[in-house]
């Protein structure tokens, strides 16, 4: 069996998360989202694997490699120009020689891969589309299926007015390799826009499941925190690097936490993190590896990355602070989205840096009007 990663897309509305760093690489739980993609595909014994990338490819490429160190087969393919979700498969048709999986590399999901391919070929389908039920549908694409599971309807991103469903299509596709025929070379594609509603067009037996589990986009930052939190309370099933010691509280090796420091679960503290003399980790903090939370600051409902700097007596609630960034002491923080603005392997660990503010979390939960790219 292979597995098909779309990769390439610029995650236009996680910025400034993305601003140095491709979508797929932005971190979740201290590793790559798409690691965790690559995992649950090992763990139902996909292991050849291609990865289609475009945006900032040599990054991704870099730290995957050849996949070794996750037991599974990599190969790559780099889009010169964008060709949307399908034109982009379509260039590696020749490397598909059997039924394959699509996913994206930055859903967060534990899926039965393996329960999903057995409902495909029991249906004769040449596609299959993994469905999932949201309480907002307005941001993807709306799926209507017949008593047989045989899809009768698409639309794509709809008015308030249009929804008809709340089953969206997740981007977890099982295709037979005779769909891509259907593909032009060349030109930009996508699979929801063209590929499918062509596919019914025609009558093809095309199929959409909902199956137990979890899912998640990250499209956004507040899907991304959101996320987190998720996996927190356990509504996700992901391997996280660190132990679970009870009572919602994961820590990773190496972790030093002052006695007088007070936790309120969930809570993830990464690997080699200090949380110092009566300093507070409230319910749904993620403390990034490395990181330093210094004495008196509260942190809560917020992700911190790694090699970051809480500084004394400092609040944060309800924030997103990315990898290597400091907050100085006694500030207040709330629902804030803090990136360093310079990105360096030589920079110290806790170094003061040019820091960045941007959209909050709030607004965007309002609906504010970023740049809905298909692909990002």
């Amino acid at each position: 069996m292979q597995a098909v990663i779309l990769a390439g897309g610029k995650g236009t509305r996680l910025h400034p998360l993305t601003t140095n760093i491709p979508k797929p690489m932005v971190p979740f739980f201290d590793r790559p989202v798409m690691e965790h993609c690559i995992k649950l595909l090992a763990k139902h014994d996909i292991k050849d694997i291609i990865i289609t990338v475009s945006y900032l490819a040599k990054d991704i490429m870099h730290y995957f490699g050849n996949g070794s160190r996750w037991g599974v087969k990599i190969r790559y393919s780099v889009e010169t120009e964008p060709l949307g979700t399908a034109g982009g498969v379509k260039l590696i048709q020749p490397m598909i020689n059997d039924t394959f999986v699509i996913v994206s590399g930055d859903a967060v999901t534990d899926v039965d891969l393996t329960a999903a391919i057995e409902m495909h070929r029991s249906a004769s389908s040449v596609a299959s589309l993994m469905l999932y039920e949201v309480e907002d549908p307005t941001q993807f694409g709306l799926v209507e299926c017949d008593s047989d599971n045989r899809v009768t309807r698409f639309l794509e991103k709809p008015k308030t007015s249009e929804i008809f469903t709340n089953t969206v299509n997740t981007g977890i596709y099982i295709l037979e390799p005779e769909v891509l025929s259907s593909i032009p070379y060349n030109e930009v594609h996508d699979f929801a826009r063209n590929l499918f509603p062509r596919l019914l067009h025609n009558s093809e037996p095309m199929y959409g499941f909902k199956l137990p589990g979890y899912w998640c986009d990250v499209g956004n930052l507040l899907q991304y925190r959101n996320a987190h939190f998720d996996a927190l309370h356990g509504r996700v099933k992901l391997d996280l690097p660190a132990i679970h010691v009870g009572e919602g509280i994961w820590v990773g090796e190496g972790v030093d936490i002052h006695p007088s420091v007070q936790l309120a679960s969930p809570v993830f503290v990464g690997k080699g993190a200090s949380i110092r003399r009566n300093a507070t980790l409230g319910e749904h903090s993620i403390i990034g590896a490395d990181s330093l939370v210094d004495e008196g600051a509260y942190v809560t409902r917020s992700v911190i990355g790694c090699r970051s700097f809480i500084g004394r007596e400092t609040k944060i609630t309800d924030c997103i602070i990315g990898s290597g960034y400091s907050v100085m002491e006694s500030e207040s923080i709330y629902d804030r989205t803090l990136v360093a603005s310079m990105q360096s392997e030589e920079r110290k660990v806790f170094a003061p840096v040019i820091n960045t503010a941007t959209n909050t979390l709030a607004g965007l939960a309002k609906g504010s009007t970023l740049n809905q790219e298909t692909a990002a």
